[in-house]
């Protein structure tokens, strides 16, 4: 049976105060511009909603216990996969408060809760159906892990013998950059990643930095990761690897999703423009880059963009920032949602400190977020995708059967398609979105 669903996000206007139609008449385009984004059949891609919880915005103490209570609002914005943010025990020597400082990588961080705890969490959201995915922070370690007494020669050394920091101008001086060369380190690395695996039964890891920082431990990087993911999956087959890397040689170091920050760089800049072309153009090129049954991470801000900036800066309002959201959304990709976005939360977030956010400072807008993307979970994605441009509209048409479009506009747009895909006109209100099984 054919399911139906066509919906414009009159709510989110009515919340926000936003989007006025009436200061223009709707644009008509009777023609658009049509871009195949890749070969590879949606339904053979990894495409997992991804939601990004950063356990230092729920106060000072309780985390686990706090975000388990969160999990059936998590769960209704499409959720898929639950990724934590480090939860292990944090350095304290030279620290700067970072998560990614790691002391212990099988103990947890008490602050946020117990063993126990963290365990009951990961529990919760399997049986609410999700994954769960944890931060894994291979490259370097906090200067108190135990392994600087016990094994300096597992990290990389000066010309005087004293071990480094990951980068030269200091930014990362709380921690110590461990060395690849080491076989003994590869071995102790992939037993505390198995650790979690067999400990809560997670479903696979997000990747700090995969390629090693600023690529200078390449190789050896690359056959740690090669190696340990083989491991991995011999204890769990369909483990979910995430690499945080651009580079698109670590979909063949075994990993299933890997970064697109040009996606989100170009589609702020097409926003900005008006001219939505640009951004399908980089999203083809990072689909055609991904071999099946791969995918790129698609996400409109993350931990480490939110220090800088916020999507409703960036997209001019709340209204902008969910229909950008929402474009990625449409696509045959994986996505990734960073928790606090969904409440419009608008100040920057610096991810080494403790913030208690009010997850129900705005239940309006987090309303809207879920009834989107929950209708559009609901729309499958199979066959290959077309997109189609006009204007500040975006539609995407999979050959399986069904549509989805977003406006990324402050006006109403009426938009043609070819008779084969629509026989009427789709109709969006101002960054509105609709989505449909033909």
């Amino acid at each position: 049976m054919k399911r139906y669903l066509f919906l414009i996000a009159l709510t989110l206007l009515c919340a926000c105060g936003k989007g006025n139609n009436s200061d223009g008449e709707d644009a008509d385009y009777s023609s658009v511009s049509a871009s195949k984004l890749a070969d590879i059949p949606a339904k053979d891609r990894v495409m997992p909603q991804i939601y990004q919880v950063n356990p230092k915005l729920y106060g000072t103490s309780g985390a686990f216990g706090k975000i388990q209570l969160r999990l059936d609002e998590i769960k209704a914005l499409g959720t898929d996969v639950l990724y934590l943010m480090p939860v292990y025990e944090q350095g304290r020597e030279k620290s700067l408060g970072s998560p990614y400082c790691i002391r212990n990588y099988k103990a947890v961080n008490t602050s946020y809760g117990s063993l126990e705890g963290l365990r009951s969490l990961v529990n919760a959201a399997h049986a609410k159906g999700m994954k769960v995915m944890f931060d894994w922070v291979a490259n370097h370690t906090a200067w108190d892990h135990p392994w600087i007494s016990e094994h300096p020669d597992w990290y990389v050394k000066d010309g005087s013998g004293n071990i480094v920091s990951p980068t030269a101008d200091g930014v990362w001086n709380d921690v110590a950059l461990l060395d690849y060369n080491s076989t003994e380190l590869r071995a102790a690395m992939t037993d505390a990643m198995l650790y979690w695996v067999k400990e809560l039964g997670i479903d696979g890891y997000r990747c700090d930095d995969a390629h090693g920082p600023s690529g200078r431990q390449s190789g050896p990087m690359d056959e740690f990761w090669i190696s340990a993911i083989a491991e991995l999956r011999s204890e769990k087959a369909d483990l979910l690897m995430l690499a945080e890397s651009d580079f698109t040689k670590m979909y063949g170091d075994g990993f299933d999703i890997i970064f697109s920050r040009s996606s989100k760089a170009s589609l702020i800049s097409s926003f900005g423009s008006g001219d939505m072309s640009g951004f399908v153009n980089t999203a083809q090129s990072a689909l055609s880059s991904a071999p099946a049954p791969c995918s790129p991470l698609l996400f409109i801000t993350n931990h480490d963009d939110a220090t800088s900036s916020t999507p409703i800066k960036d997209f001019k309002s709340a209204e902008g920032a969910l229909a950008a959201f929402l474009l990625m959304r449409s696509l045959p990709s994986a996505t990734m949602l960073y928790g606090s976005q969904e409440i419009g939360y608008d100040k920057t977030i610096n991810f080494f400190n403790v913030i208690n956010i009010d997850w129900h400072s705005n239940n309006k807008l987090l309303d809207v977020y879920k009834k989107s993307l929950s209708a559009f979970a609901k729309i499958p994605r199979s066959g290959t995708a077309t997109v189609y441009t006009a204007g500040r509209a975006v539609l995407v048409h999979y050959s399986g059967g069904s549509l989805f479009a977003v406006n990324l506009g402050d006006k109403a747009l009426s938009v043609s398609l070819p008779s084969a895909v629509s026989s009427s006109p789709v109709k969006l209100d101002a960054f509105g979105w609709a989505a449909k099984e033909l």
